[in-house]
């Protein structure tokens, strides 16, 4: 194995384990103000309006889909390392994985960006 395959593997394996950490308080945070504190019943559009007008939540919320997005595509990015079988078809199929991280982040982006400008504005 090349030196470089062998460091960004290692920098995957390593982002997959702190973003797992940072899951673990982001999710169970989310999960305890929206299903806990809150009536399930009451967690509607509105909820998650009224939420992101709090740039704590803006930024909670930004943060975990951010870390959900590095710690699925690394755990993608070390499959394909595993079991793709050419160094092309690997070149290509990682270059995929962060096309399809980076529209999934900028989608997700977006729907927290207008959400929190329409309630704003």
């Amino acid at each position: 194995m090349v030196a470089g395959a062998r460091n960004s593997r290692l920098a995957a394996f390593v982002l997959m384990r702190a973003t797992a950490v940072l899951l673990a308080v982001l999710v169970l945070g989310h999960f305890a103000v929206t299903h806990v504190v809150n009536d399930v019943a009451s967690t509607g559009s509105n909820f998650a309006i009224r939420r992101w007008s709090s740039v704590l939540w803006l930024a909670w919320d930004s943060t975990m889909l951010a870390a959900a997005l590095a710690h699925a595509g690394c755990g993608v990015w070390l499959v394909v390392d595993e079991l793709a079988p050419a160094p092309r078809r690997r070149r290509v199929l990682h270059a995929a994985v962060a096309v399809v991280v980076t529209v999934v982040f900028a989608v997700g982006a977006t729907a927290i960006g207008v959400t929190a400008i329409n309630q704003s504005g």
